[in-house]
């Protein structure tokens, strides 16, 4: 009898943690944002014009966790761009720039987000001491802590686990080493799916080059560069008739973009002090 009990109760146990575990390990959600955030400003408006018909213009731009942001914590920074070629000739853009004069060379554009995460975090790394903005940091993927987990807090005591075993004949399972690695398991495989999707989503909405704009046409998608602090000029590189020229667009109204805002130190309070005979 005493059998059948102790059985009944290490299944009843089993079943708890076990589902314990699926309902932690369901709450990994997706970095993609089934409601992207609306645009911060409507349609920016900037652009410039080349002389052989060839303008740029920028609609929209999309920064970390701002407006009109599709992804969390995204390692990059979207200029929503429309292309147009007004010549009586293609034109290859072979190449979209974005300038800084706090980095030593210009950041080009991607559609790749491995690339777009390893230049992101080489250039968040290097800023540290420039002062880069709060809430702008360095975002690894989940494979890099699941080594980590399950050896901190939630964990059962030995005490409680050997008085927990001793009643019901079998050692227990830490709950929280349970919970916490259902957790990481499930982050990790949303992530791998994740990646899927963005990889998808940046081929989908950005500027591949080099890229051919027919004559009389144009073209709206977005350039991604990585984390780029105070960008100065966007840069486009392109050909036309066998000749390498540029058109660019300055950028003054983005040059304290991730940089943080200098601290005011507030001067001492003035005491007052009372005039006697003695001071006048």
């Amino acid at each position: 009898m005493k059998t059948l009990f102790s059985c009944r109760r290490t299944a009843a146990l089993l079943g708890t943690l076990f589902m314990l575990s699926g309902l932690l390990g369901g709450c990994a959600s997706s970095r993609l944002l089934k409601n992207p955030k609306p645009a911060t400003v409507a349609d920016v408006g900037w652009a410039a014009t080349a002389p052989e018909g060839l303008s740029v213009e920028v609609h929209e731009l999309i920064f970390r966790n701002s407006g009109g942001s599709w992804v969390r914590d995204a390692n990059w920074d979207e200029y929503v761009l429309t292309i147009t070629n007004g010549s009586a000739n293609a034109i290859e853009i072979q190449e979209i720039d974005l300038y800084s004069d706090r980095l030593p060379a210009p950041e080009a554009s991607s559609i790749s987000r491995e690339q777009l995460d390893a230049r992101s975090n080489r250039t968040l790394r290097a800023m540290k001491d420039a002062g880069i903005v709060a809430g702008v940091g360095i975002v690894g993927p989940s494979a890099l802590i699941i080594a980590g987990v399950g050896t901190s807090g939630g964990m059962l005591s030995a005490s409680t686990a050997g008085a927990a075993g001793a009643a019901i004949g079998i050692v227990a399972i830490p709950v929280g080493l349970i919970g916490g690695t259902s957790y990481v398991i499930s982050r990790h495989r949303q992530d791998k799916k994740d990646r899927v999707l963005l990889d998808h989503r940046l081929t989908e909405r950005g500027y591949g080059v080099p890229l051919q704009i027919a004559a009389q046409s144009q073209m709206t998608k977005s350039a991604f560069f990585p984390v780029t602090p105070s960008p100065s000029r966007l840069v486009l590189n392109y050909s036309v008739g066998g000749e390498v020229r540029q058109v660019a667009l300055e950028l003054p109204d983005l040059a304290g973009l991730h940089l943080k805002t200098p601290a005011v130190k507030t001067p001492p309070p003035i005491t007052a002090r009372a005039v006697t005979g003695k001071d006048s």
